[in-house]
């Protein structure tokens, strides 16, 4: 290996010598840090406060949009109502078709 001529030389490698250690510590904090969040525990718990985030804002969300068009909003859910209940109301109707003749004798 080559000794360095200068001074200038030598501050250059103290300095890439100091940065190098500097990048080694940072590579080895990073390192430790990953190890601590990628833990599966850990990980759980993010992927749970991640997942109540976004049920937080979906309720939100529709919450305010039940509030901008409660016509809408409304009728959307006697839609679904009607469709939910299509069967039971079929037979109520069947039901009643034959023991209760809609014509009263007089």
């Amino acid at each position: 290996m080559m000794m360095p001529n200068n001074n200038d030389d030598i501050f250059s490698l103290r300095t890439l010598a100091m940065e190098r250690d500097l990048a080694r510590q940072n590579l080895k904090q990073d390192a430790q840090e990953a190890r601590i969040r990628f833990k599966p525990s850990n990980l759980l718990n993010e992927a749970k406060h991640r997942a109540a985030d976004r049920i937080v804002r979906a309720g939100s969300d529709a919450i305010s949009g039940i509030r901008a068009n409660p016509a809408l909003s409304a009728t959307v859910a006697a839609t679904a109502t009607l469709i939910a209940m299509r069967k039971p109301i079929a037979k109520l109707i069947a039901s009643r078709k034959i023991s209760e003749p809609d014509s009263i004798e007089e």
